[in-house]
């Protein structure tokens, strides 16, 4: 199997997963029947033959009581340049909060009004090319 596995579906009975395995093979589908965790067994597929094996599943065993399956857990995000997983959002939304909150104050006490928006202006563009999330490890920024 070259392609990632992806849970077509998961059974409560561990002979309902061989019966789904058996129908599968029948139909030339590649699959595998993980272990039992937390009684359920999921039966897993490459993922170009998900729908296929979805569909035969649907025909051939329509009378097999699934159990609702989560779909597969998203990839953890993780820096590109040092590989750690301990990422935070960067705060640039507080920081432009700060810095409008005294561009304001400031504009308003000296009376140059112009100023403080031309000073958010250019807080807003400079938070909006800086990353989102920053890595704690390397304090790297990214999108």
């Amino acid at each position: 199997m070259a392609d990632p596995l992806v849970t077509v579906t998961a059974y409560a009975a561990p002979g309902d997963a061989q019966l789904a395995k058996g129908v599968l093979d029948s139909a030339g589908i590649d699959n595998l029947v993980d272990d039992a965790v937390e009684r359920r067994v999921k039966l897993r597929v490459q993922n170009v033959d998900a729908i296929r094996a979805g569909d035969v599943l649907t025909a051939r065993c329509p009378s097999l009581s699934e159990i609702d399956e989560p779909d597969e857990d998203a990839a953890k995000p993780g820096c590109a340049s040092c590989g750690s997983t301990e990422i935070v959002p960067s705060g640039r939304g507080r920081m432009f909060l700060l810095i409008t909150a005294v561009a304001i104050a400031l504009g308003v006490a000296t009376g140059m009004s112009h100023g403080a928006f031309a000073a958010i202006s250019m807080a807003a563009v400079l938070l909006l090319i800086s990353g989102r999330w920053r890595c704690t490890f390397c304090g790297e920024t990214w999108d």
